[in-house]
Formats: structure tokens, sequence, C-alpha cells
């Protein structure tokens, strides 16, 4: 009976701090003011940055666009302390170390939502879906949601990572 008790309020304890973050999230969707805009282009494609600020919480948006293979969507989300999320949505090219068989998918259509309570605890939830050369996108995207997400739990090493990667992003925008 004790481990049952200790399971249910784990449960209810995780929750309830995704659940803060899925409402700082939504408050910094809703009234984030931007605050700075840039485009890059080249000669593949364009990369268009946007920061939104709300108060001490601030929402960096990097979408990356190549043509038909790459159209990726990413957003952190910070505050004084942490970058305490990031979303992933969109298609990215699949890249094969041989040459790409006719009946394999040339790109998948993802969705990664990461969530940080902490430097050292935060879960990552995914799913994704194979896209083939006839697919239809619009077709795959509703399809997309239905597809329940995997998730798992990470720490300090993901973090690094993911703030290691949000600091490259930051720095387009400075050159």
């Amino acid at each position: 009976m004790k481990y049952i008790l200790s399971f249910i309020l784990l449960i209810f304890i995780q929750s309830d701090w995704i659940e803060n973050i899925e409402k700082s999230i939504s408050r910094i969707n809703q009234k984030g003011k931007l605050k700075n805009e840039f485009e890059k282009k080249d000669k593949d494609g364009k990369t268009i940055f946007k920061k939104y600020s709300a108060g001490k919480e601030t929402k960096s948006n990097v979408q990356y666009k190549y043509g038909e293979l790459i159209d990726i969507d990413i957003s952190f989300y910070e505050n004084e302390k942490l970058v305490f999320a990031e979303i992933i949505y969109g298609k990215d090219v699949l890249i094969y170390k041989r040459e790409k068989r006719k009946d394999e998918p040339y790109a998948v259509l993802i969705e990664n939502i990461t969530y940080f309570k902490s430097k050292n605890e935060g879960i990552k939830k995914t799913r994704k879906i194979k896209i083939f050369e006839d697919s239809d996108i619009e077709k795959l995207k509703n399809e997309l949601k239905k597809v329940e997400f995997k998730t798992e739990k990470i720490g300090e090493k993901e973090y690094q990572n993911l703030k290691e990667k949000y600091n490259r992003i930051k720095k387009i925008n400075k050159k």
C-alpha cells in the first residue's frame, strides 16, 4: 500500500511541474511581444529567427525552410534560471549512407517536446511518421496528431546538449 501511494504521489508531482511548464509556454505564446526578427538566406533556403519576450520569460523561434526536404520549426522557452522547454515540429530529411531505395522514406514528420524541471531533470516526448515520395503531407500532419508520444526521462547531459544547441542558434542572430 505504501508503494502505491508513493507511486501516485510521484505521478502527481511530476504532472504538476509539467503542467506549470505548459502554462508558461501558453502564456508566452499568447502575451509575448516580438523583440527581434531576422531572416538569413542562402542558395538552398532560408532561416527565420524570432525572439519574443513576456516579462522574465522568452521564446526564441527558428524556422529552417530548405525546399521540399526540410521545413522545421524549433522553439526554445527560457526564464531567468534555465531553458525550460524546446519544441520541434516539422519535416526533416533522412540521410542514407547508401543510395535510397524507392520504397524507403525520404524524410520524417517529427514532433519533439522537451521539458526541464531543472538542469538535472526533464522529460522528452517524441512522435514521428515516415514521409514517402507520394505522401500527402497535410494528411500525415493529421495522422501524426494521432500517434502516441514515446516519453523518456532525461537529465543533466541532455540539458547541456540542449543549452549548447540553443547557444549556437542564438549566435546566428549575432552574425
